[in-house]
């Protein structure tokens, strides 16, 4: 599984992570949720923006950072 190369691919990594997130929470599947919010939620909450709409990558924690990578690494397997 490759690295992201720049900041923007880490950012398009990050937004699939929050579409994946998005997806499950309107899913209304009870285990999806529950899931998404033991694993996702708690990571997630902690990444801000900056005020030029950037993501802040220094509240990128590794936990999220990976998730989103896979994401990416599954997408692209498809």
């Amino acid at each position: 599984m490759p690295p992201p190369k720049t900041r923007s691919e880490m950012e398009h990594n990050l937004n699939l992570a929050v579409e994946d997130f998005t997806g499950k929470i309107e899913s209304k599947n009870e285990d999806l949720i529950r899931n998404a919010m033991w694993a996702t939620y708690k990571h997630l909450k902690e990444v801000k923006k900056l005020p030029n709409g950037r993501i802040n990558m220094s509240t990128v924690n590794e936990q999220i950072r990976l998730q989103a990578n896979m994401q990416k690494w599954m997408e692209s397997m498809k």
